[in-house]
């Protein structure tokens, strides 16, 4: 296998490694092991609710001047005009502008209010490696690998392994890993999209990682100690999966 650890692979790995170190806080109970890269998908979205460092717009329609932008508070509350302090986290923007139509009636005639969000703090993921901007990508909605990878700033084609590309997520106490070919997306065929969830790492690798296992225990477990990884890779038509957390 070829070594790979150029500078700005050793300045990803850290950061995933910081990344992993603090998901294994969650706790580390023994789950079924995936048997696809698809597996790792998400289930359908559940509701979005605030927390603090969540960016949202207050927005009256008929009195503009109380407009106002705000960050949730690390105690959970936005203050506004005429009202004071509100409770933000926890709530859907659906869920606080029924609360603010509420608390602004006595002081307004028309008391109109939408509730915009700008930016939620912890639906993130990373994407590194073989990208031309490396980084932390703000994920408001859903979002492809592909597109996580767009974002980045695409791939390095002069040096990226695009069919080998690396997705590792904490899902049910463990770390999983697998590998997605995205030759195909680039070439603009047709195929189903593979979508991230908040704290997904996406790594594009220089070259294919044949023994997965191996990489997993040079790049990765040495930088977390007793941290492993259940991985899949594509063999043939068929995948393989490797437990590394050596429970």
């Amino acid at each position: 296998m070829k070594h790979f650890l150029e500078p700005k692979v050793k300045q990803f790995l850290l950061v995933m490694a910081g990344v992993l170190l603090v998901v294994t806080l969650i706790g580390c109970q023994s789950t079924p092991l995936a048997v696809s890269a698809i597996e790792l998908e998400p289930e359908p979205a559940p509701k979005v609710t605030l927390a603090p460092g969540d960016v949202i717009d207050i927005k009256f329609f008929y009195t503009p001047e109380l407009n106002h932008t705000q960050a949730v508070r690390p105690d959970g509350k936005i203050t506004l005009q005429l009202i004071g302090e509100v409770e933000a986290e926890g709530k859907t923007p659906s869920e606080l502008r029924a609360e603010l139509l509420e608390l602004y009636l006595p002081h307004l005639k028309k008391p109109e209010v939408a509730v915009i969000v700008r930016s939620l703090r912890n639906r993130r993921v990373y994407v590194g490696g073989e990208v031309n901007t490396p980084g932390l990508i703000d994920m408001p909605g859903r979002l492809t690998a592909l597109e996580a990878i767009m974002e980045a700033g695409g791939f390095n084609m002069l040096t990226a392994e695009v069919r080998n590309v690396v997705i590792i997520r904490h899902k049910d106490g463990r770390r999983y890993g697998g590998a997605l070919d995205l030759e195909e997306a680039l070439e603009g065929k047709e195929v189903k999209p593979f979508f991230l969830e908040p704290y997904d790492i996406v790594y594009v690798p220089q070259t294919t990682i044949a023994k997965v296992n191996q990489w997993i225990d040079q790049h990765i477990n040495k930088l977390v100690p007793q941290t492993g990884l259940v991985y899949t890779v594509p063999v043939g038509t068929g995948t393989v999966t490797i437990d590394t957390s050596g429970g």
